[in-house]
């Protein structure tokens, strides 16, 4: 009598990766909705987003910040699978790259007194 056998005496999958951290705040969609609301000064929306890029004026006067955020992501992966059949061995190992980019513009204007009276956002995910 033949006997087959067929012995997998070790697998293990193995995966790593690693994301770009920054130490700036990131502003997202979800935060102005959250927390800018008509009539908020302006030293409440620094304290909440941080200084805007641009501070400019509009065609009648009033003062807008422009917050124009761009977050960009890198991402590798590496997985690993090893073992033996009969004695041998394979290795199958498969790596990932991956970038993504974020971009969000916030413009928020203020009325005379400095209150915010309008915002508005644009955001993009590529």
């Amino acid at each position: 009598m033949k006997m087959l056998i067929l012995f997998l005496s070790s697998c293990a999958l193995f995966s790593q990766s690693r994301e770009n951290v920054t130490d700036e705040k990131e502003i997202t969609v979800g935060l102005i909705k959250k927390e800018i609301r008509v009539g908020l000064s302006g030293a409440d929306v620094i304290n909440i987003l941080g200084s805007p890029n641009i501070i400019t004026r509009d065609s009648k006067g009033k003062e807008v910040w422009v917050y124009d955020k761009i977050y960009a992501q890198a991402e590798w992966t590496s997985s690993s699978q090893y073992g033996t059949v009969l004695i041998l061995g394979f290795f199958k190992e498969t790596r990932k790259f991956k970038t993504s980019q974020k971009t969000l513009t916030l413009i928020i204007t203020f009325d005379n007194e400095g209150k915010v009276e309008s915002f508005s956002y644009h955001y993009s995910r590529f």
